[in-house]
C-alpha cells in the first residue's frame, strides 16, 4: 500500500518547465515517451570488509507527457537502498511562453546579471519580455521561507522569511548590448520569534543595481563590462544612522539607512582585439570586501583579478597556439591579518599537419604566496612577532600523440601516446622547499574491423608518485576486445588488465582485474545487460604505506532490463 501511494503520488504531481502556449492546439493529441529499467546487483568479497550490499536492485523510471505541446517530464527511482522521485528541480513550477512573452511562475531562478540577481531560487512570479531589441524581465517573491529556533534540534538553523523583487531592461543593436537592473530583498523581522544571540542571525535588507554592456568598436575590437552597487544593511534593528554617500550613485538607494549599512562595488572589465593573424584580450575584476547581493547564494569578495590571453593560427589553422596568464590578490584594504597573491599562467599547441596525426602540448603554472603578517599582543606590547611567508608552485605539462595507421571501409588501426607530469612545491620562510610529483604515461593500439564489428585493442600505463615519505610506481597492461555473436544479437565484451605495484623500487604486490558483459537487443524498445568484474591483489611484500599489506578477491555482478517507449 505504501508503494501504491508513492506511484500515485508520481502520477498526479505536475511539474512544468518553459511551455509554447501558442502551440497548444496545434500540436494535436498526447504523446507519452520514456522508459524504465530493473537492474539487479551482486557483490562478494574476501580478505576484505565487504564495500557494497551482497545483493540490490534498482527499479527506475522516466515519462515525458506531451499534452497538447505542452510537455511534462517526470522519474523516479526505487531500490532496497532508498526510493526518490525527482521533477525538474525537485519544486513545483512553470514558464508558459507565448510568442515573445514568458511568464514565470511557481519556484524558479532568474539571473539579470553576476553582481544582482544571480540564479537564486524564489516563490512567487514573474513576467519577462523579448524584442527584437528591447527586453525586460520582472520579479517577485520569496527568497528564503521563516524557520523557527529549535533548541532541541541543531541540526535546523533558524531563518528569516525574506521578501524580494527585481526588474531587468535591456536593449540590444547588431550585436551591441546595455542592461541596468534593480534588484531589492528584505527579510521580515516578525516572521519568526526571537533567535539567541550567538547564532548571529539578523535580519537584512539590500538594494542593489547592475549595469552591463557590449559593445562592437568595428569589427577588430570588443569590449564589455559588468558593474555592480549594493547597499547592504547587515541588521534591520540597528540604531538609525544619516545616510553615508562616498558616491553619487549612492542617492539611487532606497532602504532603511542604519549604523550596519555598508555601500560597495563590484566590477568586471574586458576586452578583446582580432589581428590578422592572432588576437589579443585583457581582463580585470575587483571586488570590494563585504560586496554582497541577496539574490545570489554565495559570493567571493575582497579581491582583484588582473588577465591577458593570446590566440593565433598557422598554415590553415593546421597549428594553433593560446595563452593567457593572470594575477589575483585580496586584502584590498590591508585590514586582514594576512594577504595572499596568486599568479597563474597556461599555454597549449595543437598541431594537425596531415589528416592522420593530431599532436597537443599544454602547460600550466600556479603560483601563490601567502604573508601572514605581524601581531603585537596585548599581555607583550614591546614584543612583535616577524611575518611568514608561504610559497605554493603547482605546475603541469600534458602531452599526447595520436597517429591513424589506417583508414579504410574495411578497418582501421590507429595508436595514441598520453603523458602528463604534475609537480607541487611550497616553502614556508626559509624552510626547505618541499616538492612532490607525479608522472602518468600510456600507449594504446585500437583496432576495429567495421564490416564485422570486432573491435581490439591493448594498451600500456605507467604512474610515479614522488612525495618526501615515499615513492611509488605503477606499471600496468590492459587488452579489451568485442565482437557481436549468436547470429550479432548479443554483442560480447572482455577487459583484462595487470599491474604490479613497486614501492622504492622493489615490488610489493600484483593487481589484476577483469571484466565481461553481453548485452542483447529484443526488437526497438527492449535491451538485457549483464556483466561480471573480478578484481585480485596479491601481496608480494610489505607494503611501508600499508596500502597493499593485504590480499582480496572481490567480485561484482549485475543484470539488467530495460524498456523503452
Amino acid at each position: 500500500m505504501k508503494n501504491f501511494i508513492s506511484i500515485c503520488f508520481i502520477l498526479f504531481t505536475v511539474s512544468l518547465q518553459a511551455q509554447q502556449l501558442d502551440q497548444i492546439g496545434i500540436k494535436k493529441g498526447i504523446k507519452v515517451t520514456g522508459g524504465v529499467s530493473l537492474a539487479n546487483n551482486f557483490y562478494t568479497v574476501s580478505g576484505m570488509a565487504n564495500r557494497l550490499n551482497p545483493y540490490s536492485y534498482v527499479l527506475a523510471g522516466n515519462v515525458n507527457i506531451n499534452l497538447y505541446g505542452v510537455s511534462v517530464p517526470l522519474s523516479f527511482s526505487y531500490s532496497n537502498q532508498n526510493f526518490a522521485y525527482r521533477q525538474p528541480f525537485n519544486i513545483v513550477g512553470a514558464s508558459p511562453t507565448y510568442k515573445r512573452f514568458t511568464a514565470h511562475i511557481g519556484y524558479r531562478n532568474l539571473t539579470f546579471s553576476p553582481y544582482t540577481l544571480n540564479g537564486h531560487n524564489f516563490l512567487g512570479g514573474g513576467l519577462e519580455y523579448k524584442g527584437e531589441k528591447f527586453s525586460v524581465m520582472a520579479m517577485s517573491g520569496r527568497f528564503l521561507k521563516a524557520v523557527q529556533y529549535d533548541s532541541n534540534n541543531v541540526n535546523t538553523l533558524p531563518s528569516y522569511k525574506r521578501l524580494g523583487g527585481g526588474i531587468k531592461l535591456m536593449y540590444r543593436n547588431k550585436g551591441d548590448e546595455i542592461s541596468i537592473s534593480n534588484f531589492y530583498a528584505r527579510d521580515m523581522v516578525s516572521s519568526i520569534d526571537s533567535v539567541p544571540a550567538k547564532l548571529g542571525l539578523t535580519a537584512q535588507e539590500n538594494v542593489v543595481w547592475g549595469i552591463s554592456a557590449k559593445k562592437a568598436l568595428g569589427s577588430k575590437f570588443s569590449l564589455g563590462i559588468d558593474y555592480g552597487r549594493s547597499a547592504w544593511t547587515k541588521d534591520i534593528t540597528a540604531a538609525d544612522a544619516p545616510k553615508q554617500s562616498n558616491s553619487p550613485l549612492s542617492s539611487i538607494f532606497y532602504l532603511n539607512w542604519n549604523q550596519s549599512t555598508v555601500v560597495y562595488s563590484a566590477i568586471k572589465l574586458n576586452g578583446t582585439y582580432k589581428f590578422k593573424l592572432f588576437s589579443l584580450g585583457a581582463g580585470y575584476e575587483r571586488i570590494d570586501p563585504e560586496y554582497r547581493t541577496l539574490g545570489a547564494y554565495y559570493f567571493n569578495n575582497d579581491l582583484e583579478n588582473i588577465t591577458v590571453n593570446a590566440a593565433t593560427a598557422f598554415l590553415k589553422n593546421k597549428i594553433t597556439v593560446s595563452a593567457n596568464g593572470g594575477l589575483q590578490r585580496d586584502d584590498l584594504n590591508n585590514a586582514k591579518s594576512s594577504k595572499m597573491k596568486r599568479v597563474v599562467g597556461s599555454a597549449s599547441v595543437g598541431m594537425n599537419p596531415t589528416k592522420r596525426i593530431n599532436v597537443n602540448l599544454s602547460y600550466s603554472n600556479f603560483y601563490s604566496y601567502v604573508n601572514i603578517k605581524p601581531v603585537e599582543l596585548q599581555y607583550l606590547p614591546n614584543v612583535q612577532f616577524d611575518t611568514l611567508n608561504y610559497t605554493q608552485i603547482s605546475q603541469t605539462i600534458n602531452g599526447s600523440v595520436a597517429y591513424k595507421l589506417l583508414e579504410s571501409d574495411d578497418v582501421s588501426k590507429s595508436i595514441r601516446l598520453t603523458t602528463s607530469q604534475m609537480s607541487s612545491s611550497n616553502k614556508q620562510s626559509t624552510a626547505e622547499v618541499k616538492k612532490n610529483t607525479m608522472l602518468n604515461g600510456a600507449l594504446a593500439y585500437n583496432q576495429m574491423w567495421k564490416k564485422s564489428g570486432i573491435n581490439f585493442g591493448v594498451s600500456l600505463n605507467a604512474n610515479q608518485s614522488k612525495f618526501l615519505t615515499s615513492n611509488t610506481l605503477y606499471v600496468g597492461l590492459g587488452i579489451n576486445g568485442g565482437m557481436p555473436i549468436i547470429k550479432k544479437k548479443v554483442r560480447a565484451t572482455l577487459g583484462l588488465n595487470g599491474n604490479q605495484n613497486y614501492e622504492s623500487g622493489s615490488i610489493v604486490a600484483y593487481l589484476f582485474s577483469a571484466t565481461n558483459s553481453y548485452s542483447y537487443r529484443l526488437g526497438k524498445h527492449q535491451v538485457f545487460n549483464a556483466s561480471l568484474r573480478y578484481t585480485g591483489r596479491t601481496k608480494i611484500s610489505e607494503s611501508l604505506t600499508g596500502r597493499y599489506n593485504t590480499n582480496f578477491n572481490e567480485f561484482m555482478g549485475s543484470l539488467t532490463y530495460s524498456y523503452n517507449f
